[in-house]
């Protein structure tokens, strides 16, 4: 009996599928055109994809496509015959007379039947009969090793919905106009995430249209994308994937805390993971929800895995320089997608996609034009001024395309006269709060961004601020002599002030100004007493909702870097003689505290014993004890008792000095070392 004839609820539920079914044109095409064909280009239509992305309701389409061109459809679902030949030979025989078109779905349920599938069962159907197959995973490779196949054998893979037929489902299932571009953002065109979603709308047209607020569609969703994780290990793997805007093997070993080359292998062969030039990533919605659904189910291990990824990046971003550290810098921000706050700050489609330059004089007319369009003319006539002053740093954003995409300067004001400040309705009130809270010691910066501007978004969300906020976490990773930083290129409005309380910078209510008819806002940090290391264990524990202890810490000593590093040298050198160390600049500092020599000769003591404790390090610690412990007459003795070349104990102990005075300084600035 044809169970679909109309008057059955088997015909009911067969038209309730086509209204919903949207999509799939192509396919539909492919198997349509087939049919009518005196000789098909194929014989086996292999479509692959992850769960969830509509395979099975794919197939019922073809099924009905089969029958409205006369064909006899026969439905196999490998999940009810299992890996038994006969059951599933008896399952796969026709219903009817006519032409056969054999239809198999969740073929890697019967992974076992594939060599008996492609070389006994399908050659045995007649020459006019047609297969398609639906699996997660692409054909495997007996299909391809076969010449013969190579011909008859056309492969799919099934992506997700695009954004018209989106709004298509989305209409036929009954879903609110209003909430059809939120479901977009939200499912990324996922068949099932858009089913459960616009489930939940059609039942109550005002519950939220997100993943945060249906745990009942992560846990589906989840277990779609989970369920061929062979160990808790491998799932793990496919959490810090989810976790990482790109994942590498070596990234995997720092997640995981061990090797890791076979769970990189895995995630590789799985069909929501794509490859990239970087790395593996998986598809938008798997990463939204295995993220989602770890959060909520183990905030703990969330925050364990956040923290073990943001120390392997930042690894790479304090080995790297210029437009390769901005990407690792890029890569760490990327981590905070989900962050309430963050997460509108950031273009996340556009990453990567500007990059800063100096701008060629040819390009100094175009951009004081951008200025005037934006911002109006007086600010063109600053930035006119600024495009040439000796103590403005101005960067282009490019792109693609040819041209500035945006620009940005960045003033140095402790380089600037006082009529130089006084000009600019911005830079006076910001100066004045350094007269206030100074004074500055010799050699310290202070830094004011004074404009931001994207040709076509201004101050939104854009490539160009993408760009510009990897720049910023560059300037202050090398700047260790920087007393204040003043961010003061934005209009009220184009960034909230929790976005800039996040990083670590507060609101100047009194600094604001106004030009052009506009009102900016102006945001500090007080640099004094921080260290970027301080500044990036905040925005570690930030970024996934922890309150970070405050890190303002009053400034004591007013050595420069500089000035720090020759003391160092000094009470090295120094190191037995107490006397000498009583004059030492050092003694201000918080390393010493007020202890006085004692305290220094502790504290550089300490740092000797960090250096003595890492084992990467021993060669360097060797050199401090023959130099400075137990010194030897000479550094040419030194070296020979170290069984080492001059210029290598000279090189070693140029490295060591290093180290000892960037432990000192972090300790000083951030008190990241245990006092002694």
């Amino acid at each position: 009996m044809d169970v679909t004839a109309e008057g059955t609820i088997a015909a009911r539920l067969e038209r309730a599928r086509a209204r919903r079914f949207v999509g799939r044109s192509a396919e539909s095409a492919l198997l349509r055109d087939a049919l009518r064909a005196a000789e098909p280009g194929f014989a086996v239509l292999y479509v692959h994809g992850p769960g969830g992305v509509g395979k099975t309701a794919l197939l019922g389409e073809l099924a009905r496509v089969a029958r409205d061109a006369g064909a006899v459809p026969v439905r196999v679902d490998g999940r009810a015959t299992g890996p038994s030949p006969e059951a599933f030979a008896a399952s796969a025989r026709p219903a009817g007379q006519g032409r056969t078109v054999l239809f198999i779905d969740t073929y890697e349920a019967i992974l076992p039947l594939d060599g008996w599938i492609r070389e006994t069962l399908i050659p045995g159907l007649p020459a006019d009969a047609l297969v398609v197959i639906a699996g997660r995973t692409p054909p495997p490779p007996g299909w391809s090793v076969n010449p013969g196949w190579r011909d008859l054998l056309r492969v799919v893979r099934l992506d997700n919905l695009d954004a018209e037929e989106i709004r298509d489902y989305a209409a036929a299932a009954g879903a609110p106009p209003g909430v059809h571009e939120r479901l977009a953002a939200v499912t990324h065109g996922h068949p099932l995430a858009l089913t459960l979603l616009t489930d939940i709308l059609r039942r109550d047209p005002g519950a939220g249209c997100d993943l945060a607020g249906s745990p009942d569609v992560v846990d589906r969703l989840t277990e779609c994308f989970l369920a061929d994780a062979p160990s808790p290990r491998h799932r793990r793997a496919l959490q810090a994937a989810a976790h990482a805007r790109f994942t590498t093997e070596p990234l995997l070993r720092a997640a995981l805390d061990g090797e890791a080359g076979d769970l990189y292998t895995w995630l590789s062969g799985l069909a929501f993971v794509e490859h990239g030039p970087h790395g593996l990533f998986p598809h938008d919605l798997v990463r939204d929800v295995v993220a989602a659904d770890l959060r909520r189910r183990d905030p703990q291990a969330h925050a364990d895995l956040h923290h073990r990824v943001r120390r392997h990046l930042m690894d790479q971003v304090g080995t790297s320089s210029g437009r390769q550290q901005a990407r690792w810098i890029t890569d760490v921000s990327f981590l905070a997608r989900t962050h309430p706050v963050i997460s509108r700050f950031w273009d996340w489609d556009a990453l990567d996609a500007a990059y800063p330059d100096p701008p060629a004089p040819s390009e100094h007319a175009e951009l004081i034009a951008l200025a005037a369009r934006h911002q109006g003319p007086r600010s063109a006539d600053l930035l006119r001024r600024y495009l040439v002053h000796p103590a403005a740093t101005v960067a282009v954003f490019r792109s693609a395309e040819p041209g500035p995409r945006g620009f940005a300067v960045l003033l140095r004001l402790d380089r600037m006269s006082d009529a130089d400040l006084a000009a600019d309705p911005a830079t006076a009130p910001a100066w004045a709060h350094v007269r206030a809270h100074g004074p500055l010691a010799a050699g310290e910066q202070v830094t004011f961004s004074r404009f931001l501007i994207d040709r076509d978004h201004f101050q939104d969300a854009s490539p160009t601020r993408n760009a510009a906020s990897a720049s910023h976490s560059q300037r202050i990773l090398g700047s260790p002599d920087l007393a204040f930083d003043f961010l003061g290129a934005f209009r009220e409005g184009a960034v909230q002030p929790q976005v800039m309380a996040h990083v670590g910078y507060d609101h100047l209510p009194g600094a604001a100004y106004e030009i052009d008819g506009a009102r900016h806002g102006v945001f500090v940090r007080d640099w004094r007493g921080r260290t970027p290391e301080s500044w990036i264990a905040m925005l570690a524990d930030r970024d996934i909702g922890r309150t970070a202890p405050a890190d303002d810490r009053p400034f004591i000593t007013a050595l420069t870097h500089a000035a720090f590093t020759a003391a160092v040298r000094t009470a090295l050198r120094d190191l037995h003689a107490p006397d000498r160390l009583a004059v030492n600049p050092l003694l201000g500092s918080r390393v010493v505290g007020g202890g006085g020599p004692p305290a220094l000769r502790a504290a550089v003591r300490a740092a000797i014993d960090h250096v003595r404790d890492d084992p990467q390090e021993h060669k360097l610690y060797l050199v401090l004890d023959r130099t400075y412990l137990r010194p030897a007459p000479t550094q040419e003795i030194a070296a020979e008792l170290l069984s080492l070349s001059l210029s290598t104990y000279r090189r070693h102990h140029t490295a060591a000095l290093a180290r000892v005075t960037a432990l000192l300084w972090t300790r000083e600035r951030d008190a990241t070392l245990n006092h002694p």
